[in-house]
């Protein structure tokens, strides 16, 4: 196809690596994936071009160096730049063309950028499109992708997704902060009193217990928001030390419940053959 751009016939690729196979036939304007029983002319130019850059330090290969393999190394050889010599010298002087060696040998992004720049050599559009910036400007608090959170499910057939804005982390660790420190600010005296009828004691020890296993559960979310009430509810650090052994289930599950993560309450998951019950 003589005087066709087939440059234009292929969306621009992103990729941060590629082989010098891939660069000599897209950088010439051809599909590397085709079956060629004969290389074009240009794509035998460019891998000539390629090698000798990789050969004479130009530019990094990922998958081979420069340096020398020490005799008796351990190493494996089909790392090392030499163990291929006789093929590269044999591609830069257009003898012979290793398919194996040109799809085996990588090159960066960046490194061939670099090496174009200081070669004075125009950018090809197929990896360098017009307008296009060289990395992704990241906002400042990151993308949705990386605020997802796993949420381990309770079944196997079950999976759950939740995505954490970098704000609202930092607003549910305020509000547990908060409500620490009203918890130590307290005076003995408001659990603690002589004067307080049999029934004011039990409501104040109550309303103890359910503030410190709150507080244990707000703890325990904020090092693994992945948790559901039901398994905090059943943690030890609640039981034991938050005093919950000493009450019905499904009262310390409300007490749980109360400060919960907003995504905690309202996850859904499949029922359970138990009639819905979490075990």
């Amino acid at each position: 196809m003589i005087g066709v751009d087939k440059k234009s016939i292929y969306m621009p690729l992103i990729a941060d690596e590629l082989t010098v196979w891939d660069i000599s036939f897209r950088w010439a304007g051809y599909d590397p994936a085709e079956i060629w029983f004969r290389l074009p002319l240009a794509v035998k130019d460019n891998s000539r071009l390629l090698m000798h850059a990789i050969l004479s330090g130009e530019m990094i290969c990922g998958t081979m160096t420069l340096a020398k393999l020490p005799p008796g190394s351990k190493a494996n050889p089909k790392y090392y730049l030499r163990t291929y010599i006789d093929d590269i010298y044999a591609c830069i002087h257009g003898v012979r063309y290793d398919r194996k060696l040109l799809k085996w040998a990588s090159i960066s992004r960046m490194g061939f950028y670099e090496w174009c720049e200081r070669r004075s050599i125009p950018f090809p559009e197929f990896w360098f499109p017009p307008g296009w910036k060289l990395d992704f400007e990241m906002p400042e608090l990151g993308t949705a992708a990386l605020w997802a959170v796993h949420i381990e499910p309770d079944d196997e057939s079950e999976y759950a997704i939740r995505y954490d804005h970098p704000d609202i982390v930092r607003e549910r660790e305020n509000r547990s902060k908060q409500k620490l420190l009203a918890v130590t600010e307290c005076e003995p005296e408001e659990f603690n009193t002589g004067k307080a009828s049999e029934s004011e004691k039990a409501l104040r020890i109550n309303q103890q217990i359910r503030i410190t296993c709150q507080q244990i559960a707000s703890e325990i979310w904020k090092n693994d928001p992945n948790r559901t009430i039901a398994s905090i509810v059943r943690d030890e650090l609640v039981q034991k030390y938050g005093g919950a052994r000493h009450y019905e289930e499904e009262t310390v599950r409300e007490w749980i419940k109360e400060i919960a993560p907003s995504e905690v309450r309202s996850r859904r998951g499949r029922p359970r053959k138990n009639g819905g019950e979490e075990s």
